[in-house]
């Protein structure tokens, strides 16, 4: 595929779900950006191969202005391939479709959530150590007078 199948590509893909002047702004952008790496002295092979399957782009972009109009989730008619396999793509639940409250909300329950288990187990080790302090504070006297002798009779 050249940059030319690309940008068709990408332009067919996209008209009939987005408005026409975005349809054109994305193909020339892509169009821009695929001759600015060209020029940089990238081959047009690598560049496409980096960019993907122009369908795949265009899904993006169709997705991206149904979450920032509120557009209705849309199920996709299969490419020609697709339909071979038997793929049928939809959009996927997003955060953007959560009441605008509602992430906060989640982020504060879980930092919540996070201070109350990182405050048992901290209280855990405390306790442990409550009960081990008499057993480690011996084995440091024992420990000290063992040292203190043998240096003695050395």
């Amino acid at each position: 595929m050249n940059k030319q199948e690309f940008v068709d590509r990408l332009r067919v893909s996209l008209s009939g779900r987005i408005s026409p002047a975005l349809v054109e702004e994305n193909a020339r952008y892509y169009e821009d950006y695929i001759n600015t790496r060209i020029r940089l002295g990238e081959p047009e092979e690598n560049v496409l191969k980096e960019l993907g399957d122009a369908r795949l782009i265009a899904r993006s972009i169709v997705a991206a202005e149904n979450e920032k109009t509120g557009a209705e989730e849309k199920i996709y008619n299969s490419s020609e391939e697709d339909a071979r396999r038997g793929v049928r793509f939809r959009h996927f639940f997003h955060m953007s479709s959560l009441p605008p409250w509602a992430l906060p909300v989640i982020a504060g329950g879980s930092l919540l959530l996070l201070l109350v288990v990182l405050g048992l187990v901290f209280r855990l080790v405390l306790h442990m150590l409550a009960w081990l302090w008499p057993v480690i504070a011996i084995a440091m006297i024992l420990l000290f007078f063992i040292k203190l002798f043998r240096d003695w009779l050395h």
